[in-house]
């Protein structure tokens, strides 16, 4: 037990900073779409110019000859010209708003543009599609390190008395600062741990490219290829279940950046007896 303790610790020193800003950033980015809607109701509306009706296009205009003007050297048939419509080009090709597309993406806030590259790049993004920066390769890091930290919090959790398990399963009040901070730490860190690792194994995909091969070969087996990427973003980002498991998503993120803070406030309160070390 004292073997899992140590790794715990040594790997959430490091980087649970880093875990902690990609948990809050992620969570921001959960709530992008309701809060981006909430500041601009119209941003992510398609907006398609209407064509214009055929009572409003102006006849050409009309042009007489009788044959023996000064240019005209064969004769053309005197008044056969006939009103041509003015075409509306851009009536003809619906146009999509600016807002809705920038680049084949969907266009985001400044503020979300920013928070998206502090959450996958730690601001440090790659000039190519693909290419491996120092913020990069540190979020993926501090990613596979919270999956372990994840898994020796659950061993290190787990009670020896069935009595105990009652207790380690909520949060008390009303016994001081230390008390609280180590049921948030504990006990949040429990019900959080399945949605936390779902989102942190996806989220790898985007870190690691040996790791995306292995996922996406593993979701291949059950279901089709064309659907995997689609998936994978939708268990990553909670859209899976609409507006039920974005909520969900968005308070496990809230969990997930408060872990590394209260982990370090327990590792710096070492003779502090809790009630739950038994």
């Amino acid at each position: 037990m004292k073997l899992f303790h140590k790794i715990h610790l040594w790997m959430a020193l490091p980087f649970g900073i880093v875990m902690t800003i990609v948990c809050l950033t992620g969570a921001l980015l959960v709530i992008e779409k309701p809060v981006t809607t909430l500041i601009d109701p119209d941003f992510y509306t398609v907006k398609v110019e209407e064509p214009v009706p055929e009572s409003a296009l102006q006849p050409a205009p009309q042009r007489t000859c009788n044959g023996d003007c000064q240019n005209c050297k064969t004769g053309c048939g005197g008044n056969t010209t006939e009103a041509a419509p003015i075409k509306n080009e851009k009536a003809e090709q619906p146009v999509k708003a600016e807002k809705a597309k920038q680049g084949g993406k969907q266009k985001k806030l400044p503020f979300f543009e920013h928070t998206l590259k502090l959450h996958r790049w730690l601001l440090d993004a790659p000039k190519a599609k693909g290419e491996r920066t120092l913020g990069k390769t540190i979020v993926g890091i501090s990613i596979l390190l919270f999956v372990l930290d994840l898994l020796t919090g659950l061993v290190i959790w787990w009670p020896r008395k069935k009595k105990s398990l009652r207790n380690r399963l909520k949060v008390e009040f009303g016994k001081g600062t230390s008390h609280f901070l180590y049921d948030c730490h504990v006990s949040l860190g429990f019900w959080t741990l399945a949605i936390l690792l779902l989102i942190a194994l996806t989220g790898l995909t985007w870190s690691f490219p040996v790791w995306r091969y292995a996922f996406t070969g593993l979701l291949n087996t059950m279901v089709d290829e064309k659907e995997i990427h689609g998936l994978i973003f939708q268990l990553h980002t909670g859209t899976w279940g609409g507006w039920f498991s974005q909520t969900l998503y968005f308070i496990c993120c809230i969990v997930g950046a408060s872990l590394p803070l209260t982990g370090y406030y327990i590792w710096l309160k070492p003779k502090h007896k809790h009630k739950k070390q038994q």
